[in-house]
């Protein structure tokens, strides 16, 4: 029985010896350190209820402190180790919540917006009409905790760009009607509709592919009073437009791809691809004839249309000469490519010649020789 007796013992000891190891073990695992990771909503008026969530509130005792930005908040409930409720205080100022927990104090990164209370208003919006993906800017008070704004019933996307201010985009499927701001304070509405137009199309363009410099005929709908058009990107230049066209020339550094137009009415892009190419300009020498007293003459015209390439360009005037062309007398040609000098008299067959010429955007104008003429 002893014996017996000494081996309970000794059980009963080493038992003992290992609840008090894991006792220490147990007793010295740190608690988690207090974080806000989120707060809901994001902003509010005073009185405004929010949940602050996070880890580590009830960690070694519960959280003993909220503030928002600089003020104090009293009253709050812990609801668990990862969740507050508490309302806006009064005085509060738009600033990072933050709070004191026993294992350390948390600030949130993002700012808690204190809105102005009251409720919203709208004074005006601009412009008043637009088609589909325009920009609206409304203006109007207490817009500091906007949570939506519709065009009719149709919600947007926006931005509130300060208490007073918010750019919103004309929405799919959006009709002419009211504009409705939402904040915590209350709906405003405008006085006046939103006339929603209709907005640009491309039908068509001429011709479909072309160097830098082409023309290019754009064929659509609602083209009046175009502000922009670019070629996959790139911004081109282009004459007036009329309802159903504009034409746009060719950028430097423009590539194959989609040519859009922009308009108040919105921005449209083609289905189809314009091709940049990068072969010369195709060139003319034509109506090459003598006048009296040796004065000859001609056009030099460019079958896209690139006033740059017949523009100013030299003209060398030739003679034949035992079997071979050879030079006598170099001009100019006009602004819109004619082009005339004298020459000493002299009998024979004469002709023109442009030589390739290489702008200095990079375009390559073509070259070309004309008729033959006899003196």
């Amino acid at each position: 029985m002893r014996f017996q007796h000494k081996k309970i013992s000794a059980r009963a000891t080493a038992l003992a010896l290992v609840l008090g190891v894991v006792g220490v073990l147990v007793t010295a695992l740190p608690a988690s350190a207090a974080t806000i990771t989120s707060f809901s909503p994001t902003c509010g008026v005073s009185g405004n209820a929010v949940t602050i969530t996070g880890v580590g509130f009830l960690s070694g005792g519960a959280a003993s402190a909220v503030r928002f930005g600089a003020t104090n908040q009293p009253v709050f409930t812990v609801v668990s180790d990862t969740s507050i409720t508490t309302t806006v205080p009064a005085a509060a100022a738009s600033g990072p919540i933050s709070v004191d927990a026993p294992t350390g104090n948390t600030v949130s990164t993002a700012n808690f917006i204190v809105a102005a209370a009251g409720v919203p208003t709208i004074t005006s919006f601009l412009p008043t009409s637009g088609a589909v993906g325009a920009s609206v800017v409304i203006t109007g008070t207490n817009f500091g905790c906007t949570s939506s704004v519709q065009f009719g019933a149709v919600g947007a996307t926006y931005v509130v760009n300060s208490a007073t201010q918010i750019t919103a985009t004309v929405p799919t499927g959006a009709t002419t009607n009211l504009l409705h701001v939402t904040t915590t304070g209350g709906v405003a509405n405008s006085a006046t509709n939103f006339t929603v137009t209709a907005g640009p199309t491309i039908t068509s363009f001429a011709p479909t592919s072309g160097n830098v410099g082409t023309s290019v005929t754009i064929t659509g709908t609602n083209l009046l009073g175009v502000t922009a058009v670019k070629f996959n990107g790139v911004t081109a230049t282009f004459t007036t437009s009329t309802a159903t066209s504009v034409v746009a020339t060719v950028p430097a550094t423009a590539t194959t791809g989609k040519i859009s137009v922009t308009t108040p009415g919105g921005t449209v892009v083609s289905t189809a691809d314009f091709t940049v190419t990068t072969a010369p300009v195709a060139r003319s020498v034509t109506g090459f004839g003598f006048q009296p007293n040796s004065r000859v003459s001609g056009q030099v015209t460019v079958s896209s249309g690139l006033a740059a390439c017949r523009s100013f360009v030299p003209v060398a005037i030739q003679k034949l000469k035992g079997g071979a062309w050879k030079w006598v007398d170099t001009t100019a040609t006009t602004a819109s490519g004619s082009f005339k000098t004298y020459i000493p008299p002299s009998n024979g067959q004469f002709r023109a010649k442009i030589n390739k010429l290489t702008l200095a955007n990079g375009v390559v104008c073509g070259g070309d020789t004309s008729n033959t003429a006899h003196s």
